[in-house]
């Protein structure tokens, strides 16, 4: 069944001005109606930025107003607790929410500096309850001064098991702490904005069913299209997807109607109408720079559950998108041994000869014989890329360590992916121009607006270097600022899965705000010219 026939209803968006915001970001109404009619997704409930970061006095008439004139969106309000008369009664307060069709309530214990016991929240959260109105609070693993503990979480389910939670801004990290609450208490529900995690929306279906799994996309922050493409290729039934798309969160709003549909105007873009439909790009090479791979027959590593992570379980992923060849370094040989780690490199080329090109991960803090190695992973093995890490060696990329490893990569026209480190741009500036028959790929330079800039910086300076995109963040824009930059010819296409799923980080490119041309390079043009320089493959 086409997803044409199914409605996305957007339980994560926010609209008005917002601090920190850069330059180039879109922030305004307007532009979050854009985005929803090029990602076809029909309603968004919002809250406003005011709301959370001035006061929800200040901001809720924002959200309210809005959504007064819009049938597709629909007011989320913020709420503090009412003791110091700067906000109202919990019984006035859904009074005020009934006249004004609000039918969502969020609340920032830590923003607030309030408690989450009964003594401050009691009241609230029962009138809540009794009303059967949605509470949203903020989960985000790394955001410590918004973040409700799993403690807190585990108080108000249990204490209110009727009032229906939704979870914003999960992340990959929360899967082993946030299964056991999940089948514990049946009022959690949460979205993926931001819990991006390999195939997690199949591992929920199968853990507690889809009825708790809400499509969110922390719009204008994120890319809606990547919230979109989690679901549509997904190894769901259409019933699943429909579910999560929008019915779940028409559900909890009590909405007797979806958000209204589209015209049905076909886009000119193909590659844009194969991604609305969930179906896989056919007429061109893909190629995946960024991935990784776990040891046969694992599902997870470190701080992270990674189902079906193994060289199959990517490949197979990436097909559902029509990539054709997925560039991997194990999370072994990145993490803490390179030659047990990069054993399982080869033996993913060796499985899948023509769909798995190799990154060797060597840490210098350990190699003895640099020409030993590189003789054996790139001539024996057939490996093509170059992976040092410094997050786990430590080591500056040019620290001269690393001497031997750059000599034989320039000589030999390799592909080095370089994560971002401390000193990235001034090793940069040393090693771009020193080794100019490398090519770099910039890792992560869709992470932040910040380090899309310092990463743009690099490649206006050294046509060695390549912007490579991936994060959980998919920073909504900054794959149209790379491309107005640099060019769509420097930008890749990588999806680091399986610690991320790729969906999310493919409907990031396919539903930018680019050329198809554009959209084309990126997804594979680019990165096969990278290859085809490589002087030698097995």
């Amino acid at each position: 069944m086409p997803n044409n026939e199914i409605k996305y209803f957007d339980s994560f968006a926010a609209i008005g001005r917002r601090a920190g915001k850069d330059p180039e970001a879109p922030w305004t109404t307007e532009s979050l109606l854009a985005e929803m009619e090029r990602c076809r997704v029909h309603g968004a409930l919002v809250f406003s930025h005011l709301a959370k970061e001035v006061h929800p006095v200040t901001g809720n008439p924002i959200a309210s107003e809005a959504c007064k004139n819009n049938s597709r969106l629909f007011p989320c309000w913020t709420a503090i607790p009412h003791h110091t008369g700067e906000f109202p009664h919990p019984n006035d307060l859904l009074m005020e929410m009934q006249k004004n069709g609000v039918r969502a309530l969020k609340i920032y214990p830590r923003l607030y500096k309030h408690a989450v016991d009964n003594d401050t929240l009691g009241q609230l959260l029962a009138a809540l309850q009794e009303a059967q109105i949605l509470l949203i609070v903020d989960r985000g693993e790394f955001e410590q001064t918004v973040q409700i503990e799993w403690e807190e979480i585990a108080w108000i389910c249990q204490d209110f098991p009727k009032l229906p939670l939704l979870l914003h801004n999960v992340r990959w990290e929360a899967t082993r702490r946030l299964i056991v609450l999940a089948r514990r208490y049946p009022n959690i529900h949460f979205e993926f904005s931001n819990y991006q995690g390999n195939r997690m929306l199949e591992f929920w279906c199968k853990q507690i069913g889809h009825e708790r799994l809400l499509f969110g996309s922390e719009a204008l922050e994120k890319s809606i299209g990547a919230a979109r493409a989690y679901i549509d290729y997904s190894d769901l039934m259409i019933e699943q997807k429909r579910a999560i798309a929008g019915t779940n969160l028409q559900r909890l709003l009590g909405l007797s109607d979806p958000p209204p549909p589209y015209s049905g105007n076909i886009p000119e873009d193909l590659i844009l109408r194969q991604a609305l439909s969930g179906q896989p790009i056919s007429d061109m090479t893909v190629i995946d720079a960024h991935a990784h791979i776990l040891a046969k027959g694992t599902h997870g590593a470190a701080m992270v559950a990674m189902p079906e992570g193994d060289t199959k379980g990517v490949v197979e992923r990436n097909r559902k998108l029509g990539v054709n060849k997925t560039c991997v370094s194990a999370w072994t040989a990145i993490w803490t041994d390179y030659k047990l780690g990069n054993e399982d490199t080869r033996l993913g080329i060796e499985a899948f000869p023509e769909e798995i090109v190799g990154y060797a991960a060597l840490d210098p803090n350990y190699v003895t014989d640099w020409d030993a190695e590189c003789s054996y992973y790139y001539e024996e093995c057939g490996f093509q890329g170059m992976k040092p890490y410094w997050p786990r060696s430590g080591r500056p990329y040019n620290d001269p360590l690393y001497e031997p490893w750059w000599k034989y990569g320039n000589e030999h026209h390799l592909f080095a992916l370089m994560h971002p480190s401390d000193n990235f741009k001034e090793e940069m500036l040393d090693l771009a121009p020193r080794f100019p028959n490398v090519n770099f790929l910039l890792a992560h330079s869709g992470w932040s607006w910040k380090q899309a800039r310092l990463h743009v910086e690099l490649a206006k300076k050294f046509p060695n270097c390549f912007l490579e995109i991936t994060f959980t963040s998919v920073t909504n824009g900054t794959i149209e600022y790379m491309v107005r930059e640099v060019g769509s010819e420097r930008v890749l296409y990588g999806s680091d899965a399986p610690m991320r799923d790729p969906f999310p980080q493919f409907g990031w490119v396919v539903y930018a705000d680019i050329s198809e041309e554009d959209k084309r390079n990126i997804l594979g043009r680019n990165m096969e010219k990278i290859l085809s320089a490589v002087t030698f493959s097995k």
